[in-house]
């Protein structure tokens, strides 16, 4: 299982030209959560280079003045002050310099890839690799899903964690890969695009007062328009038994005809017309169900 291991340096904390007082505060506080969230995940790390003591987090005061002397608890509040102890003291020391640091993070395999977590924005270094809120460290594994692709038996559970709003069924996604109209590892790109759209777009909304899935599909399609990579999406209306899904703790089969359609791809200027034919058929959100998730129920070809 690859390792994750993000830094904190100095870089991380350097104070922005323009940044009042309650910005910091409210920066610090999220930035605060964002980390703990990181530290439950399973085989991931955060490491601190002692650079960041010495760094200026506000006006003429550092990061170890803010958080641990008079000057600090004159220029914040105590809560400030505690959720940036907790950045600092729940992480991990590294020998490692900054420009070592640095050089790592475009030196990953799938044994140990490398993240910065910075409280703000960072100049001269790839975002890709730039971790400030929850929703980067979502995009940061996205990205490198793509890079690093799973096995196809594994494919549903490493990419369980890194799309909050969907669940996937392990017994039609892996067959379904199958069928594709090339290896998913060749397209994961635009797999990762699609299955995006579904968590961070089609899921909010589709929760919506008095939406219906068929209108969710409308709004993501609209969503997708000028897009790069645009999105089609849908209800099969053939009523096609192959449609049917068995999912866990359901006591019925679920119709899963609501797909997205795969016109365009980031790996392939013109697809040919069988590629434009793949899909992933899902079913909306059910009450109570599955912590009402969207419902993948297969990545493949078009149903026939």
């Amino acid at each position: 299982m690859t390792q994750f291991d993000f830094y904190l340096n100095n870089l991380s904390f350097k104070k922005p030209e323009v940044l009042t007082l309650y910005q910091l505060q409210e920066r610090i506080e999220q930035f605060a959560q964002d980390c703990e969230f990181i530290r439950r995940q399973n085989n991931e790390r955060i490491l601190r280079h002692y650079s960041i003591y010495d760094e200026l987090i506000f006006d003429n005061c550092t990061v170890s003045e803010f958080c641990h002397t008079p000057l600090g608890m004159e220029l914040t509040d105590r809560d400030s002050q505690v959720y940036l102890q907790q950045i600092i003291d729940h992480s991990k020391d590294s020998n490692l310099e900054n420009e070592e640091i640095i050089e790592l993070l475009d030196d990953h395999d799938e044994e140990l890839i490398n993240g910065i977590l910075c409280l703000h924005k960072i100049q001269n270094i790839n975002e890709v690799y730039c971790v400030y809120h929850k929703n980067d460290w979502y995009k940061f594994h996205r990205y490198f899903l793509c890079v690093y692709p799973p096995v196809r038996n594994e494919f549903c559970k490493t990419l369980s964690p890194y799309f909050p709003n969907l669940y996937f069924n392990e017994a039609s996604i892996p067959a379904g890969l199958n069928g594709l109209h090339t290896d998913y590892t060749e397209i994961m790109q635009t797999i990762i695009h699609h299955l995006s759209a579904l968590n961070d777009v089609f899921f909010d909304v589709f929760n919506q007062q008095g939406m219906s899935g068929d209108g969710a599909c409308d709004e993501l399609e609209n969503h997708y328009r000028s897009h790069q990579v645009k999105i089609g999406a849908s209800r099969d209306k053939n009523g096609l038994d192959e449609l049917y899904f068995d999912f866990p703790d359901s006591d019925k089969k679920l119709y899963c005809d609501l797909h997205t359609k795969f016109y365009q791809y980031f790996e392939d200027s013109n697809p040919s017309y069988q590629a434009k034919g793949n899909r992933i058929y899902f079913h909306q959100p059910i009450k109570d169900y599955k912590n009402g998730k969207v419902l993948i129920a297969r990545i493949g070809k078009h149903a026939n």
